[in-house]
């Protein structure tokens, strides 16, 4: 009988399988992008014709910068509407400050400058982080002089005055043995803080209680993270001018997979492939991370004059990586590019009195009128950091206006609807 022809090997057929599967991944990867085309001209063409001509409009149209009727004429440049911003924003919002991380025993101490506010954050011998105003409480002297470091006991060196991680004055030569002198008066001024489930450490100056522009969103950070390093950069533009998210381009955080890489490329249009990840920590500070999650990246904008700024930025990460310090270095670029590009924007913009983004500027507006109408009621300045807070009836009037005012400004209320304009 004669034998049939015997089958191709099973080492010739597997490698065939492999490079048809492949050239059909390859296949459907090319083609991804001209389906979802295709689909989305079907879907847009399925539409009412006026309804797809206006999606057609504005998908073809260019972002163009407009100008608010709402904003003053000198949004970007005026010295007095900056000095309206310390006290009606800076003031009384929760502000990012740093990781709780950077405190790893009783007496360690950071100290920041945001506006004109100097304080720093000290880790107290019962565990607990505390925030206060480096003021001496003897000659308004700072208690504090270097910008980091460990000691669990702060001595101003003007008169000596010491005072413990608490804020408790603990000596103040030449004062003790003075009839009346109490020193349980003369504590440190302390700054209300959080911590969030994420160990970011925010402040807020607001003696009064309330919580600003309040953001907190709570960004779910299982690892512990490790500060890798942290610098400042001046900038020569407005705070406010930097507060759009996508202010600061960091592409140099992505570093995908192959995979993952291919399927970017295959379509653009599902948001949830986009990395990295970027969260507003509070009105001054942007959290980006990496597209594995391993390293962090917080921006803060500082402002300094209402035309100066600092970016103050700090890079974490989850783990031991020894290109973390290459990763800094290409983060560092780009972020000087970002503030390059900003500054020019800002020359041209702040010439031509436009608003780029006025969505992303109303919630300041919103808080800058509220406090602008305080102060007239008042008659005066209206300062909530102020640790002059007497008993008097016009503080507590102060203290009922601001709440008021400030449920009107975040729930948009009929009570701003009466402003008739600020006195800048």
């Amino acid at each position: 009988m004669e034998a049939l022809p015997s089958l191709p090997s099973e080492r010739i057929l597997v490698p065939l399988l492999a490079v048809a599967s492949a050239a059909f991944v390859a296949y459907i990867a090319l083609q991804l992008p001209r389906w979802t085309h295709r689909i989305s001209r079907r879907l847009l063409s399925s539409l009412p014709k006026s309804t797809a001509k206006e999606a057609a409009f504005e998908e073809s149209q260019p972002v163009i910068v407009s100008k608010e009727l709402d904003f003053p004429s000198d949004w970007w440049t005026s010295r007095k509407l900056f000095e309206l911003e310390k006290r009606a924003v800076i003031s009384k919002t929760w502000l990012h400050v740093c990781h709780s991380t950077l405190f790893k025993k009783a007496g360690d101490y950071r100290a920041f400058q945001i506006a004109d506010f100097s304080f720093f954050v000290v880790l107290g011998k019962d565990g607990r982080l505390r925030a206060f105003h480096n003021i001496c409480r003897h000659r308004a002297y700072s208690v504090v002089t270097k910008s980091e470091g460990s000691c669990l006991v702060m001595r101003c060196k003007y008169h000596g005055w010491s005072y413990d991680t608490q804020g408790k004055l603990i000596k103040a030569p030449k004062f003790e043995d003075n009839q009346g002198f109490s020193k349980s008066d003369n504590n440190l001024f302390e700054i209300r803080t959080f911590i969030d489930s994420s160990g970011f450490v925010y402040a807020n100056f607001d003696v009064y209680g309330s919580d600003g522009l309040t953001i907190r969103v709570g960004v779910p950070i299982r690892a512990k993270l490790t500060l890798v390093d942290s610098w400042g950069v001046e900038a020569n533009f407005n705070w406010k001018f930097a507060v759009p998210s996508g202010a600061f381009s960091v592409s140099s955080l992505i570093y995908l997979n192959k995979f993952a890489e291919l399927l970017t490329k295959a379509s653009g249009l599902f948001e949830s492939w986009k990395w990295p990840t970027e969260f507003e920590l509070s009105p001054l500070t942007r959290l980006m991370r990496s597209s594995n999650g391993e390293h962090w990246l917080t921006i803060t904008v500082i402002p300094v004059s209402e035309s100066q700024s600092t970016i103050q930025c700090s890079f974490y990460s989850s783990r031991t990586d020894s290109k973390a310090a290459l990763r800094v270095t290409a983060v560092k670029q780009e972020i000087d590019d970002s503030i390059q590009k900003l500054e020019r924007c800002f020359t041209i913009v702040s010439a031509s009195d436009e608003i780029p983004d006025a969505a992303s500027q109303e919630p300041l507006l919103a808080e800058i009128k509220a406090h602008s109408r305080l102060e007239r009621l008042m008659g005066g300045e209206v300062h909530p950091a102020s640790r002059m807070r007497a008993t008097s009836q016009a503080c507590k009037v102060a203290d009922d206006l601001c709440r008021e005012l400030e449920l009107a400004a975040h729930e948009k209320l009929p009570a701003l609807n009466g402003l008739d304009g600020l006195a800048w």
